[in-house]
């Protein structure tokens, strides 16, 4: 599967791009990936922020404390989608 994303890393500047679900991680369209088994917690959130709210994120925080907080530019149902399927993808690796 494939999103239209932006993503932010330990929230520096925010940067769109795409996300694409493979068996073992996810990859950028930068070709930077991350292990599903790297993953330490996986959540949705919405923050407050300035003169208006940021868009809702999925917040992804590796192992070392790494955080990517990810915003779909495809509407918050395909964000709600990408967190049900990385929860599954952690919690039934690929063989």
């Amino acid at each position: 599967m494939t999103y239209a994303v932006v993503v932010s890393e330990d929230d520096g500047p925010e940067l769109p791009g795409r996300l694409e679900l493979e068996r073992d991680c996810l990859r950028f369209s930068g070709g930077s990936s991350v292990r599903y088994a790297d993953l330490r917690d996986v959540y949705v959130e919405r923050r407050a922020g300035g003169d208006s709210p940021r868009r809702p994120s999925l917040v992804l925080i590796s192992r070392q404390g790494d955080r990517l907080r990810i915003s779909s530019l495809e509407g918050l149902g395909a964000l709600h989608e990408l967190a049900e399927e990385l929860v599954e993808a952690r919690e039934h690796p690929a063989a």
